[in-house]
């Protein structure tokens, strides 16, 4: 191995280079030591650069990092309190930075950190800047240099602008300066040498470096079980680009082989069986093969699409020449853009803003974009009918995704779906998920609960405004009056008495927990039941910060409580228990509210789920009043039949 292979440059920045592919994978490849001082770090830094670690590796290198945490005001302010409370605090910013990066599904990532740590090939320290009497002082160390070393003595050291994030080697535009040991009259290299070596043995005035508190490193460790090391060794340390379409589940492989052959329609997933890795394997091969040169993706919601955006960029990168991402949704204009040249590209566009995209491309770009629909039911609504019509005519490849992509009693948005996209041409349910292995099997608790006189009272209402509504000549539509009836049983006061009483034989249903009620009002009244059993709960119904859910989702919360906010989403793996106060009509929310809580945890690999539902107990279903089941009963006999599915063994 040596660093003089390589036909470095004295400069690299990003308008012409790509920092991690054309600079720092190379060197790694040659390298059996990394040395890098940073102003921050996260885990993303280290995967970018995986594709040039495994004969780095193989080498037996090893690599040292000094950062700085992310210390916020009050951090700062609790250190002045004292050198006995540094380390917690310490510690504390870093869980907190740690887990805020694992709740946006960085779990290669942290496998990878993982893995590096426990073979002893990754250390880290962390410096943090100090007055001259040796006190904390406000500021972060955010000096920014590297250096790396061959088995022949020679060295590489570079210095500029990017983090070891995945904002300052690929997002973000940056520079570094490079020289090596082999051309330096100016001892370049030697000086980065000693000042790292300074750092790492705390010898820097001005600032003190600590080892990485043991809590830290164990919270690393737990990301990552043993047979995942083994799979990363063998998968994500190749040295190849990342492949989407490597690695595909039985059904996700099928799902492709349906698409690539109808080249238009829908594939039909249940939640959490991975619909967005198929779709992105889908656009990787038509890429491989030229087939297409364009990506647009368009969703309903800034969440969903920023959900999308790391595996678009990792998409993006792993081409060569490189996509380029542009982004309109939220606070991202960038449609004008991406319109100046579709070629190369990949949008990520919000379905209101789509239309604005389709009309203006031509028809030789047409031919060669892949236009895909995330939640594709959304697509039939009244509003996307009138925008989106026709305007996806001459796109060679139209693909929807969603777990239930039939819009209930809406001829015409299904017909609109199938039209503009085309028919469902995969599916994979719930049951074969469950059978599978890819969602965990449940246990179902249907309570039955007797509504009370003051439902009773509340649905003459709504016959009285049926009738009132009939006689002015505006008569109300069928699916309104399900509705509004349906939301007096949603919000019946009669289900309160069942569940506390449930509660008392069953409290484990509140550990990692989610529960789904009608109205705020509503909650508080179930809030007044749950405090009896569980301290560590909170309310998300839409106006709370974002930061409610990352306390939930690193368990520092046990139980949530909301309404259809969530519906959509979520991915927190740790979940186990759904409480269904409000169970939707609709099969399709039912079955992405259901299926947070069947995702697998891989740190609770016998995961038994549990949903909580209830189902009226009187059979005169006024909500569906003619020769169908009422609608309680067919939930309870579907969700039944579900729960009884095991796993197959493999």
């Amino acid at each position: 191995m040596s660093l003089t292979k390589i036909d470095l440059q004295t400069e690299y920045r990003s308008d012409l280079d790509n920092l991690a592919r054309d600079f720092l994978a190379p060197c790694l490849r040659q390298s059996i030591s990394y040395r890098r001082a940073v102003g921050y770090f996260t885990s993303a830094g280290l995967s970018v650069a995986a594709r040039g670690l495994k004969p780095f590796i193989d080498a037996g290198g090893s690599m040292q990092l000094i950062a700085s945490p992310l210390l916020d005001e009050n951090d700062f302010d609790a250190l002045q309190r004292g050198e006995k409370a540094r380390e917690d605090i310490i510690e504390l910013s870093l869980l907190r930075e740690l887990t805020k990066e694992f709740d946006n599904k960085n779990v290669n990532r942290f496998s990878l950190l993982s893995w590096l740590i426990a073979e002893d090939m990754l250390e880290i320290k962390l410096a943090m800047p100090v007055t001259a009497d040796g006190k904390y002082r406000s500021g972060i160390y955010h000096e920014k240099f590297g250096i790396f070393s061959d088995t022949e003595e020679n060295a590489v050291a570079f210095t500029g602008s990017p983090n070891e994030t995945h904002g300052g080697l690929i997002s973000n535009f940056e520079s570094i300066d490079v020289f090596w040991s082999w051309d330096d009259p100016h001892r370049r290299v030697d000086r980065k040498k000693e000042n790292f070596d300074r750092l790492w043995s705390n010898h820097t005035a001005g600032l003190k470096v600590l080892e990485l508190p043991e809590a830290v490193r164990r919270k690393l460790l737990e990301f990552t079980e043993e047979s995942e090391r083994r799979r990363l060794s063998n998968i994500s340390l190749a040295d190849e680009p990342y492949r989407f379409s490597a690695g595909l589940w039985d059904h996700q492989s099928a799902a492709v082989d349906a698409f690539l052959d109808a080249k238009q329609g829908v594939l039909e997933m249940a939640t959490g069986t991975g619909k967005t890795r198929t779709s992105l394997a889908i656009a990787e091969l038509l890429l491989d093969e030229e087939k297409i040169e364009t990506l647009v993706i368009a969703a309903d919601g800034p969440d969903l699409l920023d959900q999308w955006s790391a595996d678009v960029l990792t998409l993006g990168q792993s081409r060569s020449p490189a996509l380029t991402l542009y982004k309109h949704y939220g606070k991202h204009k960038e449609i004008d853009e991406f319109l100046m040249g579709p070629s190369g590209s990949i949008l990520l566009v919000s379905r209101y803003f789509l239309p604005t995209a389709l009309r203006r491309l031509d028809k030789i770009a047409r031919e060669k974009t892949l236009l895909v629909h995330d939640e594709v039911h959304a697509l039939g609504s009244p509003s996307n009918r009138e925008n989106l019509l026709d305007l996806s005519d001459g796109i060679s490849y139209r693909m929807g995704l969603s777990a239930t992509p039939e819009r209930e009693y809406d001829d015409d948005g299904n017909d609109f779906v199938e039209s503009h996209v085309g028919p469902v041409v995969y599916e994979y349910e719930l049951s074969n998920a469950i059978e599978g292995g890819i969602l965990a099997p449940f246990n179902y608790y249907p309570l039955d609960y007797w509504p009370s006189d003051e439902d009773a009272e509340r649905i003459s209402n709504v016959y009285k405004k049926v009738a009132a509504r009939k006689k002015e000549g505006n008569p109300m539509p069928k699916a309104e009056i399900w509705m509004d009836l349906a939301r007096v049983y949603k919000t019946s006061r009669a289900k309160l008495p069942v569940f506390s009483e449930f509660l008392e034989q069953h409290p484990e249903v509140l550990d990692r927990c989610i529960i789904f009620v009608e109205t705020i009002e509503y909650g508080k009244e179930v809030l007044d039941i749950i405090h009896r059993y569980k301290p560590d709960f909170h309310t998300y119904f839409g106006g709370e910060d974002q930061s409610v859910l990352e306390r939930f989702a690193r368990g520092d919360l046990e139980c949530l409580l909301t309404c259809h906010r969530l519906s959509e989403g979520i991915d927190i793996r740790s979940l186990k228990n759904v409480i269904l106060f409000s169970s939707a009509r609709a099969r399709l929310e039912m079955i992405q509210r259901i299926g947070r809580c069947l995702r697998i945890d891989p740190h609770d690999p016998g995961k038994r789920a549990g949903i909580v539902d209830f189902v009226r107990a009187d059979q005169d279903d006024v909500t569906d009043n003619d020769e169908h089941v009422p609608a309680d009963q067919q939930r309870r006999e579907w969700l039944t039949e579900l729960s009884k599915i095991r796993t197959k063994d493999k």
